[in-house]
């Protein structure tokens, strides 16, 4: 269920249950769109390593 929905269903009822599990849904969330941006992260770094070497 997406955020939204825990929102709806919070508000419907009015429970702390249903209002963590809204914040438990939104912080995966973040972490899903963390994990993802930080995948290519180093993509097209260029490093002088001081010897010749580019990697």
């Amino acid at each position: 269920m997406k955020g939204l929905n825990y929102w709806e269903q919070f508000m419907a009822t009015g429970k702390i249950e249903d209002f963590l599990a809204y914040k438990d849904a939104a912080r995966q969330e973040e972490r899903e769109e963390t994990k993802q941006s930080e995948e290519h992260s180093h993509a097209g770094y260029y490093r002088d390593y001081g010897d010749g070497f580019k990697g």
